[in-house]
């Protein structure tokens, strides 16, 4: 698993890759879920998140490396996810409406509207936060998982493995 997520020469092919993406995937559900018991290790957790970047940019690389495309084309496969993820995470805000989400948002913009500065909206977050965070737990948890999903899926279905050697290695699955 070490090489799969932490290095990025090589090929790995459609399996490999759904198998990589899955497992960032459940890493970031997990990470989202931490909201329902800790709002303090969910914000710390939720910025730490930024590191699995690395792993992710990683998959794509290597996954443009089986097509025999060079791994510049991983930016847009990370376009594609994020585009994918948004979508998805929309969707599920219509789903799963926040209440907590709403009432933040109705109370920063009275705060504006009286002329309230900086600190006092940021001490609004500060205690409406947990609440909010509660509530966005499962719905992100669940995006996370089938956007990255369908993204992985089409980044699969674009990228067809090529069946021979190529300049970025033997073919996946061999060595």
């Amino acid at each position: 698993m070490g090489i799969l997520l932490f290095s990025p020469t090589g090929r790995i092919g459609p399996g490999e890759f759904m198998k990589g993406m899955m497992v960032l995937a459940v890493i970031g559900a997990v990470i989202s879920l931490t909201g329902l018991f800790s709002f303090q290790i969910s914000q710390i957790l939720g910025y730490a998140s930024v590191l699995m970047l690395v792993p992710l940019f990683f998959l794509l690389i290597k996954r443009s490396h089986d097509a025999g495309r060079s791994g510049w084309m991983s930016l847009v496969w990370f376009i594609l996810w994020i585009v994918i993820f948004l979508i998805v995470s929309a969707i599920m805000g219509a789903v799963m409406p926040s209440g907590a989400e709403a009432e933040l948002k109705e109370a920063v913009e009275g705060a504006m509207l009286d002329g309230a500065g900086f600190k006092d909206i940021m001490e609004l977050g500060k205690d409406m936060g947990p609440a909010v965070a509660k509530e966005a737990a499962i719905p992100g948890a669940i995006s996370g998982l089938v956007g990255t999903g369908i993204a992985a899926f089409l980044i699969n279905l674009f990228n067809k493995s090529d069946d021979h050697d190529n300049q970025y290695g033997p073919q996946a699955g061999t060595s």
